[in-house]
């Protein structure tokens, strides 16, 4: 059994931000885009993992955009009018992203009446559809649709920033395909954390709370729409050490074995099949009715439309129930289309596709190099493995109810919700516990290296040997041709089932610039109709620098070039350099031992070396006669005397330390030579990643359409207040008849019950092209009369209370004011008459407004209104707020003069008892000062203490 390499696990879980309080974390967006559906799920600061429901409230979004009077509309909006405008509403967009013409899966969706013709376009490098005389790229159409992920996820209450997101590919996605995913995204103004495989996204929401002692083995079975995936997944754990100071702890993972599919095989296999018969038994009664032989209903897209909605549905409902009416009104030429499809029939003309549906699983076995009993569980996901006979054809290649088939996850959202984790996982907004993840590569990728100048000539993209290799190049290189003038070198980089997010190093010896190209591999599983070229280099600075070397006479320069398998299954060139090794002399300082001491000891006799060993037995004698001395000393010296003894010995080795020296030698030392290699990249091929020009331009056209889009909306947005308006003035005439009648004469209440009759009139007739400056304009003129009029009715009860409000006010100013006489003296009664004078200006205010109003006429302006009155206190609220914070005088502090005569009043009791404190604090002494004070306090009168507090 493999063990997971710890160092590729992807860590996940648990979305707990690290950003600081005052930080706002992002919001990272999980998007399956799917091939009908898409499904979009949401991970923020402090919220779970979501789904993101759209304007509808539908937890899925169809795929697909109506292009309409010049504007756009998605989802619910563009579904509703399918039938009717097929030809104006392109969908399954995503299958048209980074393939050709050719394609299978483009062929498969001519096949099943799709209603646009894609076609190629030089200019872009890829396919382009025709919508309305204007024609798009998939990758424009796709960025459409994710821009509508971006507004429904806002409009859902997001407010952060929503830019970051991880999108979900299909495992046989090859890098062009990826790269036309990615040029989409940024189309879309997306930055795209990682991509991540459908079944691995599912696996891994799967796998979140999954500790698995002993490995264990799923396989992941997922049909959608328009193709099969089946993933074997090996879950596990093992010990990680969440920081130093932490015991290892196991922490759940999974490895994806091995991925199979058949990418032309899902639910609109089946809705085809349906389709077709029913397209044959309506011509049946078509031509029978008419009298005719010719007539076909596939030749009107509108028609067709009609029956793949109907075949859906069929499909659905026979997946609960034996058997189906079908009833479509005037299909074709006024012709009704009536039938009943049984269970029984649909699954007999569908018998060859469930067979299929079958064979990815051998497959997936065979490549993880397990077998059928080494298999503990399946998981079911994907909405068209709902059909019933599906799942008996799962079961029979399982062997016939071996292993049961689980529903554990959400067909249809897990991919999204999985996606959306593993961006909290990759985003450095978010501290996530510990979940492993090691996908696969699908596909084996070479690398073939020539000359650049025989590159050049030869360039035609997409070429190149292919054969399996070894890591390095040297292991796997060859001699095309047998020509030694002819320099080229092939490796095997990166293997079939090999890791993602892995980096590969080819290091060989040349002297020349080479040309680089990173192609696919001839495989069984690469997909039909794809291109080999994934992406081509031309690598200078080798023959300039490999001059530069001969010039010293250093050799042939060794170049390196590291090719990265990033884990959204994207190859590139990451690091290109050339290195020469020189063999240098160099001086080193090394420590010996000192030559003159060395001689003089080889020159001493036997007679000299006893002698030595003579002083040294008498240096210890001394020392134990001086030790034996003063052993009756104190601890304290006999501790000073060792330690001295040991600063002897120090210096004693430290003396023989100093019989050495530094002597410079010479020494061999390699000196590396390192260059950075320049390299240029480009691709080849029909099928190429969108240019800087070509993004700038499709920019500048979404742009565009997103600019008609706004007006759009504000246009009906201005329709709706017009509209809205109208009936507001309507029903205030009705609900508020006796105040209206209050403040306007009858003139006035037909004037404005006319003005809405014209503005309705208006609205139905010109305004159903009037443009949005027109609106705003016919807004503010049916508007401004009748504001007038609810304005005059409001003022009716707003008046009288903002007065009655303001009268409190004033009362409890002087009230407050008759207070101050005696809780704040300071306060002067000049200052307190001042306040009163602008409380009486305040109520004369009033009493003539009032009466002002009274006398005025009801249906004209009011004299005054409600929000003018709060504002006559500003005067006053100004003078108070001066007066609180006026200080209070200090108090006047007590003659320190008539302290003393009090002093020397004091009766001779008071005298008596500090004469005998006095002699008590004598007697006692000085260690006993503080209770001789305590008894001096005991014995005092209240008055003395008095006395003598005021003495000090």
């Amino acid at each position: 059994m493999r063990a997971p390499n710890p160092l590729t696990l992807l860590l996940g879980l648990a979305i707990a931000a690290t950003l600081p309080a005052t930080s706002v974390a992002k919001a990272i967006l999980g998007v399956d885009l799917g091939s009908l559906y898409m499904k979009v799920a949401l991970v923020q600061r402090n919220s779970p993992l979501e789904i993101v429901t759209n304007m509808h409230s539908k937890r899925k979004t169809e795929q697909m955009v109506l292009f309409d009077a010049g504007s756009r509309f998605y989802g619910a909006d563009a579904s509703s009018l399918l039938a009717r405008k097929p030809h104006l509403t392109p969908t399954q967009m995503s299958v048209l992203l980074g393939r050709e013409i050719d394609h299978p899966s483009v062929a498969v969706l001519k096949e099943r009446h799709y209603q646009f013709d894609p076609a190629y376009n030089e200019t872009r490098s890829g396919v382009c559809l025709t919508v309305d005389g204007q024609e798009f790229t998939p990758e424009e159409l796709v960025a459409m649709v994710l821009t509508h992920a971006k507004d429904i996820t806002a409009a859902y209450g997001v407010t952060s920033p929503l830019k970051d997101c991880v999108l979900t590919v299909p495992a046989f996605y090859t890098q062009h395909e990826r790269r036309a995913l990615l040029d989409a995204a940024e189309l879309a103004d997306l930055n795209v954390l990682a991509l991540i495989n459908e079944n691995t996204a599912a696996a891994l929401h799967f796998g979140i709370d999954r500790i698995d002692e002993t490995p264990v083995n799923y396989l992941f079975y997922n049909m959608g729409a328009n193709s099969l995936q089946v993933s074997i997944v090996r879950y596990l754990s093992y010990p990680h050490k969440v920081s130093k100071y932490d015991k290892p702890k196991n922490v759940g993972a999974f490895e994806v074995l091995s991925s199979a599919w058949d990418a032309t095989l899902g639910g609109a296999s089946f809705d085809a099949r349906l389709v077709d018969f029913m397209a044959d038994e309506f011509n049946t009664q078509w031509n029978k009715a008419r009298g005719t032989t010719d007539k076909d209903v596939r030749k009107y897209p509108k028609s067709m439309a009609k029956l793949m909605i109907q075949a859906n549905k069929v499909k659905e409902v026979l997946s609960a129930n034996s058997e189906i009416p079908v009833f479509i009104d005037a299909l074709q030429d006024d012709l009704n289309y009536q039938t009943h499809i049984s269970r029984a029939k649909f699954e007999e003309m569908c018998h060859d596709l469930l067979v299929r549906a079958g064979k990815p699983i051998e497959q997936a076995l065979k490549l993880a190099n397990i077998t059928l009993e080494e298999l503990n569980a399946v998981e079911l996901i994907g909405g068209a493995m709902r059909v019933p006979k599906v799942q008996e054809a799962i079961a029979h290649v399982l062997g016939d109810g071996k292993l049961e088939l689980g529903m554990h996850l959400n067909s249809d959202e897990s991919m999204a919700l999985g996606a959306a984790f593993h961006g909290a996982n990759v985003s450095t907004s978010f501290k996530v516990r510990h979940v492993g993840m090691a996908d696969v590569n699908a596909f084996p990728i070479a690398v073939d290296m020539t000359d650049l100048e025989v590159g050049k000539e030869e360039k035609k993209g997409g070429s190149g040997l292919f054969g399996i290799g070894k890591k390095k190049s040297e292991d796997a290189k060859k001699t095309k041709g047998g020509d030694d003038t002819t320099w080229a070198k092939h490796a095997t980089i990166f293997k079939l089932g090999s890791k993602l997010g892995v980096k590969k190093t080819i290091a060989f010896s040349y002297d020349k610039d080479v040309h680089v190209e990173v192609n696919y591999e001839e495989s069984e599983t690469l997909p039909v109709g794809t291109g080999l070229s994934i992406e081509q280099y031309d690598v200078s600075g080798i023959a300039e620098f490999a001059k530069e070397m001969a010039a010293k006479e250093l050799g042939t320069p060794k170049v390196s070039l590291q090719f990265e398998l990033d884990t959204s299954g994207l190859t590139r060139l990451v690091k290109a350099e050339a290195v020469v090794e020189e063999t240098v002399m160099v001086d080193e300082e090394v420590e010996v031992d000192d030559d003159d001491e060395s001689s003089d000891n080889a020159t001493k006799d036997g007679d000299d070396k006893k002698a030595e060993e003579s002083k040294t037995e008498e240096k210890k004698a001394d020392a134990d006669e001086k030790a034996s001395d003063e052993s009756a000393a104190k601890d304290g010296e006999a501790k000073n005397e060792t330690s001295e003894g040991d600063d002897k010995k120090d210096t004693e080795k430290a003396d023989k330390k100093k019989k050495k020296k530094t002597k410079t030698i010479q020494k061999e030392k390699k000196k590396r030579h390192v260059r950075p290699l320049k390299v240029n990249s480009y691709n080849v091929g029909s099928i190429r990643p969108y240019s800087p020009e070509i993004m700038a331009e499709s920019k500048a056209k979404l742009e565009m359409l997103a600019a008609v889009d706004k007006e759009r909306m504000m246009l009906e947005e201005a329709k709706n207040n017009y509209e809205a308006y109208i009936y507001n003035i309507r029903n205030k005439l009705i609900d508020m008849e006796d105040d209206i009648a209050k403040v306007t004469s009858e003139e006035q209440r037909e004037a404005l019950s006319k003005s809405a009759e014209d503005a309705e009139e208006w609205l139905f007739d010109e305004g159903y092209s009037a443009d949005l400056k027109t609106f705003q304009d016919k807004l503010v003129e049916l508007s401004t009369p009748a504001e007038k009029v609810f304005f005059r009715v409001a003022e009716l009860t707003a008046r009288p209370k903002a007065i009655i409000e303001l009268t409190t006010k004033l009362d409890k100013v002087e009230e407050l004011m008759k207070k101050w006489e005696t809780t704040m003296d300071h306060i002067t009664e000049e200052e307190r008459t001042e306040v009163l004078e602008k409380v009486g200006e305040v109520r004369k205010w009033i009493e003539e407004k009032v009466d002002e109003q009274e006398k005025a006429d009801a249906t004209a302006d009011p004299v005054f209104t409600s929000e003018e009155v709060p504002g006559q206190t500003k005067k006053i609220e100004s003078i108070l707020a001066r007066l609180m914070k006026k200080p209070k005088p200090k108090p006047v502090k007590k003659n320190e003069t008539e302290s003393s005569e009090k002093n020397e009043t004091q009766s001779s009791d008071d005298a008596g008892s500090e004469e005998s404190s006095e002699k008590a604090e004598s007697d006692d002494g000085e260690t006993k000062a503080e209770d001789a004070d305590k008894t001096e306090d005991a014995t005092k009168d209240s008055d003395s203490e008095k006395a003598e507090g005021d003495e000090l």
